[in-house]
């Protein structure tokens, strides 16, 4: 596919277009080797080094790989490369804990819906061990983590991947949540009780498909969380 120049766009904006419109148009897909510096450069009518300026700036950002001798590909780890940039958007956003719970919890209710269908035997197993682990779990670090991971199983068992990729784009933020709050949630045994039995609710209800109980169930989970976090926000 090919661009028209907009009068006034700087060369390297309109080589960046350039690579961009071959990627939606779907002319370049993952893995595909990328054409030539010299024949991309006479096909837009720039200077090669307007191109290499690109194409370092990709490289960079985790869109392409460039490897000696052989060429550039289009390689790109999708997850951490959409990661990285939802975080720092995140961060200059200034986003804070309640839009960051929300959202978490819109990405659950949908992933549970989708799990009661799609979650395969090994996926429930998984969870199963998870939440074996964290009640045998001595440390809130080695909770935490299980709790982070238990989630993140629920979302995989959804097998829908914008999901995944979307809430894998919160990262290390929602990680961040899952840690202070369930740290401050521990300090008190009945809340702690309370978790744990949503967890191993979430759990039963994929195992008997019962979409009411699991929506009841997530539901008092978030209770616990939002309880915790308007103190949070109260102080």
């Amino acid at each position: 596919m090919d661009i028209t120049r907009v009068a006034g766009t700087k060369t390297y904006e309109y080589v960046f277009n350039y690579f961009s419109e071959q990627i939606l148009s779907g002319e370049l897909k993952m893995n595909d080797k990328i054409p030539p510096e010299r024949e991309i450069a006479e096909k837009l009518g720039v200077s090669r080094n307007s191109v290499r300026e690109v194409m370092h700036m990709l490289e960079i950002s985790g869109l392409i790989e460039c490897l000696q001798g052989s060429g550039n590909y289009i390689r790109c780890d999708t997850n951490e490369y959409m990661t990285r940039t939802a975080n720092m958007v995140m961060a200059l956003l200034d986003i804070d804990y309640t839009e960051i719970f929300y959202l978490r919890q819109g990405y659950e209710i949908v992933a549970l819906k989708r799990a009661m269908e799609e979650a395969t035997p090994e996926e429930l197993e998984k969870m199963h061990q998870i939440l074996l682990k964290m009640d045998e779990a001595v440390g809130i670090k080695e909770s935490t983590d299980l709790d982070i991971q238990f989630h993140a199983v629920l979302m995989e068992a959804s097998h829908n991947r914008l999901l995944q990729m979307y809430y894998s784009m919160l990262g290390n933020l929602m990680d961040q949540f899952i840690k202070d709050f369930r740290s401050r949630i521990l300090v008190d045994k009945r809340r702690a009780e309370n978790l744990r039995k949503s967890h191993w609710g979430i759990y039963n209800s994929l195992m008997e498909k019962n979409r009411r109980a699991g929506m009841e169930t997530l539901e008092r989970h978030f209770e616990i969380v939002g309880e915790q976090l308007r103190k949070y926000e109260d102080k």
